[in-house]
C-alpha cells in the first residue's frame, strides 16, 4: 500500500508540473536534455514512444546545428524538441489518468507471473506457468498497441486494445495466484521453522496476512483481488532472513560492536568506490548513509546524462547519415536518369537504324524481283538473311556445260542483281539429277557452275566475290522418279550470303 500511495503522490505531482505554464525565453541544449532525463526517470515516457522519438531527433538536430555554429537552426530545433516533449508529457499524463487501474493490474500481473516463472522447478509446474506467461505476453502486446494507436489518434482501436489488455492481464493474474499461493506458503513455512514468529514477528505476520488474502480470493471467499500478492513470497523470505540473522546475533554473548564496525567498513568501501572523502580506516570513518545515498543519486544522474548524450550523438549521426544517404541517392538517381536517357537514345537510334536497314532491304528485294522476267528465276529469302536466286529457266544440253546465247539476257539480269548486293559474297551452286554415275554428275555440276561464274566475270562482276560449287545429285529438290522432278533437280542456284 505504501508503494501505491507513493505512486499516486508522484502522479499528482507530475500532473501539477505538466499544468504549469511554460517559461518563455531561449532554450539551451542542457536544459532540454535535463528535462528529458527527468521525464525518462519517471518511467512515463513509455506512454508516448513516437513523440519521444521525435524529441530525440530534434535534440540531435540541435546538437548538429550547434556544432556547425548555426545559432538560428539550433534554437529552432530546440524549441521544437521542447514543444514535442511537452506534448509527450501531456500524452503520458492523459493515458495514466484514464488507465490508472489498468496500470496497477499490469504491475500486479507482471510481478506475480515473473515470480512463478523464475521459481519453476519441475514439469508439473510447466502447464500453469506457461499459460500465465503466454497470457502476460499477449496482454503486454495489447498494452503496447493501445499506447501506439492512441498516440496516433486512433481512439477506437486504442480502446479495443485496452479492453483486450485488461482482460488478458486479469486472466494472467488469476492463473498465477494458485502457484503463487504455494510459493508464499512455502516461504512462510520456512520462515516459521527458523523462528520468525519470535524473532521477526511483524514481517512474519504481514506475510501471513498477505497469504490469507490470496487464498481467500483463490477459494472464492473474497471478490476483492489481492493487492501486490507477490509481496507475500518476498515477505516470507525476508522474515526468514531476519530470523536467521537475529538468532545469530543473539548467540554472540559479547557486544554488537562487530556489527557496527562491519557497517562502517561497508560504508567506507562504498564511499571509496563513489569517490567520497573518507578517513584512513573504518574505525575513523564518518560516512553517513545520507552521504552515500546522495553520492549514488549523483552517480545515477551522471550515468543517465552520459547515456542521454550518447543517444543524442547517435541520433545526430543517424540524421547526418540519412542526409548523406539522401544526397548520394539523389546523385545516383541523376546518374541513373542520365543513363536511362542515354540508353533510350541509343535504343531509338538502333531502332531507327534497324528500320532504315529493313526499309532499304525491302526496297532492294523489290527491285531484285523486277530484274527478272516471269518464269526466269525463283527468288527466296532465307531466315538467316541470305537470298537464293534459282535460275529455273537456265538449261544445259545433256552432259554439256556450255551456256546457250538465248540465256545471255537472263544472266545479264543476274549480273544486275549481284550489283544490288555488291557488298556480299556469292556462291554459284550446280546440281544434277540422279541419272548416270555420282562422280561424273558432280564434275558436270561444277563445270556448269563455273560456266556461269565465267560469264559473270566476263560481264564485269568482281570474280573475288564469286565461288563456284558442284553438288551433283546429292541435293535434290524434287523426286528423281519423274521427268518433271529430274528437270527441277537440274538447276543452277545463286546464293547471296547474309550481311555481316
Amino acid at each position: 500500500m505504501r508503494n501505491r500511495s507513493l505512486l499516486l503522490s508522484l502522479f499528482t505531482l507530475f500532473s501539477l508540473l505538466v499544468a504549469l505554464p511554460a517559461v518563455s525565453g531561449p532554450q539551451t541544449i542542457d536544459a532540454v536534455q535535463k528535462e528529458i532525463d527527468v521525464f525518462k526517470n519517471s518511467g512515463e515516457h513509455i506512454f508516448a514512444p513516437q513523440t519521444m522519438s521525435r524529441v530525440a531527433q530534434y535534440l540531435g538536430a540541435a546538437r548538429l546545428a550547434a556544432e556547425q555554429n548555426n545559432v538560428e537552426g539550433t534554437q529552432t530545433a530546440l524549441n521544437t524538441a521542447s514543444e514535442k516533449l511537452t506534448e509527450a508529457k501531456q500524452t503520458a499524463n492523459d493515458f495514466l489518468a484514464q488507465n490508472l487501474n489498468l496500470f496497477r493490474l499490469r504491475q500486479d500481473a507482471q510481478e506475480s507471473v515473473g515470480l512463478i516463472v523464475s521459481s519453476r522447478q519441475n514439469s508439473r509446474d510447466d502447464a500453469d506457468v506457461f499459460s500465465s506467461q503466454q497470457l502476460l505476453e499477449k496482454a503486454n502486446s495489447s498494452f503496447e498497441l493501445a499506447i501506439m494507436t492512441r498516440e496516433r489518434g486512433d481512439l477506437n482501436n486504442a480502446q479495443q486494445h485496452l479492453n483486450d489488455a485488461n482482460r488478458l492481464y486479469t486472466e494472467a493474474f488469476k492463473t498465477s495466484l494458485p502457484r503463487l499461493s504455494e510459493l508464499a506458503a512455502s516461504a512462510i513455512g520456512a520462515a516459521g521453522s527458523s523462528g520468525a514468529k519470535r524473532y521477526a514477528p511483524v514481517t512474519y505476520q504481514t506475510a501471513k496476512d498477505r497469504l490469507a488474502e490470496i487464498r481467500a480470493y483463490v477459494d472464492g471467499l473474497s471478490d476483492s483481488p489481492p493487492q501486490r500478492p507477490a509481496e507475500a513470497v518476498e515477505l516470507g523470505h525476508e522474515a526468514k532472513y531476519l530470523a536467521d540473522n537475529i538468532k545469530a546475533w543473539r548467540k554472540n554473548a559479547g557486544s554488537h560492536e562487530e556489527l557496527v564496525l562491519k557497517s562502517k567498513d561497508f560504508n567506507l568501501r562504498m564511499a571509496t568506490v563513489l569517490g567520497l572523502k573518507t578517513g584512513s580506516t573504518a574505525l575513523l570513518s564518518g560516512i553517513s548513509n545520507r552521504d552515500l545515498l546522495h553520492a549514488v543519486e549523483q552517480l545515477k544522474q551522471d550515468l543517465a546524462a552520459e547515456r542521454a548524450a550518447h543517444q543524442l550523438q547517435l541520433e545526430a549521426m543517424k540524421i547526418q547519415h540519412e542526409e548523406e544517404l539522401q544526397s548520394r541517392l539523389l546523385a545516383q538517381t541523376d546518374v541513373l536518369k542520365e543513363s536511362q536517357r542515354s540508353q533510350l537514345t541509343e535504343m531509338k537510334e538502333a531502332f531507327r537504324a534497324k528500320l532504315e536497314r529493313e526499309t532499304f532491304e525491302k526496297k532492294r528485294q523489290e527491285k531484285l524481283r523486277t530484274l527478272f522476267k516471269k518464269d526466269e528465276a525463283d527468288i527466296l529469302i532465307n531466315l538467316d538473311g541470305s537470298l537464293l536466286i534459282r535460275l529455273s529457266s537456265l538449261q544445259f544440253a545433256s552432259s554439256k556445260s556450255k551456256i546457250e546465247s538465248k540465256y545471255y539476257d537472263m544472266l545479264g539480269s543476274l549480273k544486275a542483281a549481284l550489283e544490288l548486293y555488291a557488298e556480299r559474297k556469292v556462291r554459284i551452286e550446280g546440281h544434277t539429277d540422279d541419272q548416270g554415275d555420282v562422280k561424273p554428275n558432280q564434275v558436270l555440276s561444277l563445270k556448269r557452275a563455273e560456266a556461269v561464274r565465267e560469264f559473270l566475270i566476263a560481264a564485269g562482276t568482281d570474280g573475288a566475290r564469286l565461288k563456284a560449287l558442284g553438288y551433283g545429285e546429292v541435293r535434290p529438290i524434287a523426286s528423281n522418279g519423274f521427268p518433271q522432278g529430274r528437270a527441277m533437280n537440274r538447276r543452277i542456284d545463286i546464293v547471296i550470303d547474309a550481311a555481316k
